[in-house]
């Protein structure tokens, strides 16, 4: 019974909006309208500051993931129960009951799960793949974010993790994918079919094949609610 509360507890304890509160708190805004409508930190920077999307980040990345980690570790949970609190986390982040079921990504709280599961290899090989050659070699990091979880679990696998940890990468990538497909229910936007909208969803992490247009919507300057 300690494990089921546990893992409801960290879904619920993911699920925690914090960019929408930030944003309502800083700009009075639903920042689920404005950029790519992601309930994130890489949203929120676009809509206030880096320096806050970056708290943010960490907040989502160590005070959610991390966190219900090391908190089933302390209780003596099994790693499969740890695996399991995280992949809760994650899912709760994704879609939140607080906001309708909708929410982030779930990339950064994902990365806070493997760290708090000292998946250190893993998570070098993303730093390397989706921070230094996605965003300083090619400025795009939505493709290589999606290569860098699909390949997840064959790392998990050939890098020797035990079995419920390969079990887990296999369900964040479900999980990101999941959510890069469906987004925040919205309907799909542009002049493309539903096809179409799907690949770029699942490719670009958008609903059109470039960035114009699509992140640049912004609340009027010095908006505050």
């Amino acid at each position: 019974m300690l494990s089921v509360a546990l893992i409801m507890a960290s879904y619920l304890w993911g699920a925690v909006p914090s960019a929408y509160l930030v944003g309502r708190y800083l700009k009075g805004i639903d920042i689920r309208e404005y950029g790519s409508g992601n309930v994130g930190a890489s949203n929120l920077s676009e809509q206030t500051s880096w320096r806050t999307g970056l708290s943010l980040g960490i907040f989502d990345t160590v005070g959610k993931g991390t966190v219900v980690v090391i908190a089933a570790r302390l209780m003596d949970q099994s790693v499969a129960v740890q695996a399991g609190a995280g992949v809760a986390a994650i899912a709760g982040h994704n879609w939140s009951p607080y906001i309708g079921f909708t929410g982030g990504r779930g990339v950064a709280t994902a990365v806070g799960v493997l760290l708090g599961l000292v998946m250190w290899r893993e998570i070098l090989v993303g730093v390397v793949v989706v921070g230094i050659v996605g965003r300083f070699v090619f400025r795009e990091t939505a493709f290589l974010t999606l290569i860098t979880f699909l390949a997840l679990p064959l790392m998990a696998y050939l890098l020797g993790q035990q079995a419920e940890l390969v079990f887990m990468s296999l369900a964040i990538t479900l999980l990101i994918v999941l959510k890069r497909l469906t987004g925040n229910w919205e309907a799909r936007r542009g002049e493309f079919g539903l096809l179409r909208v799907l690949a770029f969803r699942l490719l670009w992490d958008r609903d059109v094949p470039r960035k114009a247009g699509w992140t640049d919507r912004h609340p009027p300057a010095g908006q505050r609610g």
